[in-house]
């Protein structure tokens, strides 16, 4: 004899609407049916919505117009049909899943607090939205405590606690599973949803999925015109881009110098590599740190191929005031230093140094000279590819990282096997979307109890924050040298956040004011970030590389200077505004004395290295 719940001959717990019939048993012995249940007598609660009977409720196509109309924006379309369900089957709650079929996965699309749309991942085969995903059949389920499909992680993700929940499966006319909606709580009927709730269900299920599979269709279209209008961006500068067979022979039949041949000084931590020369001097010396550390020869990379790489990343930078090649080559130099030391090399497996390298040369090819939040603000081609995932320059310099090692003439990882291959290209990924400050300030914590922790070669989190900080400590190398070169950095820096400023400002967008070159005061900007960023980084790799310690005594002796630079300004009595006193030979010889105590003598301004960008100062435009 089956069991019976108070109140009807047979209450199912749960009914899947198209399966042959089944009985499940739970842990409190009461029936579940996956179909109709075997026929019953009508109930009280069956009687009280006579209007439902007397009136059926249908999907309107007004419905599907009022969905269509937000296909364009997924955030806007889940609201839309979150709410539509909410309003039509008079449910407390909605809850949409998005099905992922490569990864095997429920994407639920949660609307936060702040009214945003958040995602998270679930297993496919998880709690009731997981079985109807899995079985594609509705359930409605009359009460979730006596279900044996009903997990709380994943049934309660709408915010409330269910009592009851109709679960459908979504699709779309041509019979295509886009995901599942799952509702909780019918308003005024305590025994949950109908049988007309579930046909109801079942035609906005239609109209949802067709929307969400033309919304999915919309952003594929926009995105391959953002591509589009990317590779016409990229066709225009070709030209510029292009290597001749002749450059690459030249180069690449020379026998490769020894760094220290470029100067002496070259294998020191407090050498600043820009002095050295110019753009292919950089390619050469780029060449010879790949030789003297043992890439060449360990993975059998071809001269010439190496040769190609290194001209189209010199090629691949934009002459910005800051992020160009030269500032490309120096935060390289400061890596090959660090791949040098006994603390390192102990630390990191070879295809991990290999792929450090790498992304420190390629770490800011094609920067156009402006932040991620002006790519955002201004609504570019970029910001449209990447502004979802965040760090939306990074994620450009990466791709053409990768797009690079594709071509074949650049492909210096040809001889990897393809395991190798793909974890060169996930560790140059991570690495150069570290170089986001704010994914750097993010890790800080982590890197910290990390190093006070003790390095574990064998934990792999570990191995990525380690990585992680090397990279930003190479990127700001800049900043750890002496005062004299800091302060012709800082006017590259400034005068390219100025360019920016003067853009937003023709936007009518009022700029930060670093970015600002009618208020920004330099030296009290470069002793926050030297306070707040910079000196911690070396602080933290001073611990874990201990070779590293004259770099950390170098960066707080270069913050004693601008100190120094901040007082005296402060004690003129004109205002000091522009880049133009950080050429002042005589102001850089009373600093110096001020935290020295001896007079260095006359200071001549030596010419700034090659792309530093000085030639484009006070208001130099960039394209965004």
């Amino acid at each position: 004899m089956q069991p019976t719940l108070p109140g009807l001959t047979t209450e199912p717990v749960f009914r899947k609407s198209s399966h042959p019939a089944k009985f499940l048993n739970n842990n409190n012995n009461a029936a579940c049916y996956e179909n109709d249940p075997p026929p019953r007598k009508a109930s009280k609660d069956d009687l009280a919505v006579p209007s439902e009977r007397l009136q059926p409720r249908t999907c309107a196509p007004q419905v599907f117009h009022r969905l269509l109309g937000q296909s364009e924006d997924m955030n806007n379309l889940v609201r839309s049909i979150t709410e539509e369900a909410k309003s039509l089957l008079h449910a407390e709650a909605c809850c949409l899943f998005l099905i992922d079929a490569e990864h095997n996965q429920l994407i639920a699309e949660i609307i936060d607090k702040q009214d945003d749309l958040e995602e998270l991942r679930l297993p496919m085969d998880q709690g009731i939205a997981g079985r109807v995903a899995t079985t594609g059949v509705t359930m409605n389920v009359k009460n979730v405590t006596r279900c044996p499909f009903f997990l709380p992680s994943v049934d309660e993700l709408t915010g409330i606690r269910p009592r009851h929940i109709l679960c459908v499966p979504i699709r779309d006319n041509s019979g295509a599973f886009v995901g599942v909606a799952e509702l909780c709580n019918k308003i005024g009927r305590p025994t949950g949803f109908t049988r007309q709730d579930e046909t109801v269900a079942r035609t906005f299920a239609v109209y949802a999925a067709t929307c969400i599979s033309h919304c999915l269709l919309y952003q594929k279209v926009q995105e391959a015109q953002r591509r589009s209008h990317m590779a016409a961006e990229l066709l225009v500068q070709s030209s510029h881009l292009l290597v001749s067979i002749d450059e690459v022979n030249t180069l690449a039949k020379k026998q490769i110098a020894p760094p220290i041949t470029y100067h002496p000084m070259f294998n020191q931590f407090n050498f600043t590599p820009r002095i050295i020369g110019h753009t292919e001097t950089y390619v050469r010396a780029s060449l010879s740190m790949f030789d003297e550390l043992g890439f060449i020869k360990r993975y059998c990379i071809r001269r010439d191929r190496l040769a190609h790489f290194l001209l189209r990343i010199s090629r691949g930078y934009r002459e910005v005031p800051y992020h160009n090649w030269s500032h490309a080559f120096s935060v390289a130099h400061f890596c090959y230093l660090l791949l040098r030391t006994n603390s390192v090399r102990n630390s990191l497996n070879e295809l991990e140094q290999l792929s450090l390298l790498i992304a420190c040369l390629c770490h800011d090819i094609d920067h156009r000279g402006t932040n991620n939040n002006f790519q955002i603000k201004s609504q570019t081609p970029l910001a449209q590819l990447y502004s979802s995932e965040g760090s939306v320059l990074e994620r450009h310099h990466y791709a053409q990282t990768v797009s690079l090692l594709g071509i074949t003439d650049c492909n210096i990882l040809e001889h990897l096997p393809k395991e190798q291959y793909q974890q060169v290209l996930s560790h140059i990924r991570d690495i150069i979307l570290a170089t986001d400050i704010v994914a750097h300030l993010s890790k800080v914590d982590r890197i910290r109890r990390m190093i006070a922790d003790g390095f574990n070669g064998h934990c792999q989190e570990d191995h990525y924050l380690f990585l992680c900080l090397l990279m930003t400590a190479s990127d700001l190398s800049d900043q750890s040298k002496e005062f004299h070169y800091s302060k012709m950095i800082a006017e590259s820096v400034y005068c390219e956040f100025f360019s920016q400023g003067d853009l937003e400002k023709q936007m009518g967008d009022p700029p930060v004011e670093m970015m600002d070159r009618e208020r920004a005061f330099v030296p009290q900007l470069q002793i926050d970030f030297l306070d707040n960023v910079a000196m911690p980084v070396y602080e933290m790799l001073s611990r874990a590389v201990p070779e590293t310690g004259t770099t950390y005594a170098g960066i707080v002796d270069t913050r004693k200077h601008w100190g120094a630079l901040h007082e005296l300004l402060r004690t003129r009595d004109e205002p000091v505004s522009g880049l133009a006193f950080l050429r002042d030979g005589q102001l850089e010889r009373e600093v110096v004395q001020k935290v020295t105590g001896k007079d260095p003598g006359p200071i001549t301004q030596e010419e700034q290295p090659q792309a530093s960008g000085l030639d484009q100062l006070d208001g130099a435009e960039q394209s965004p």
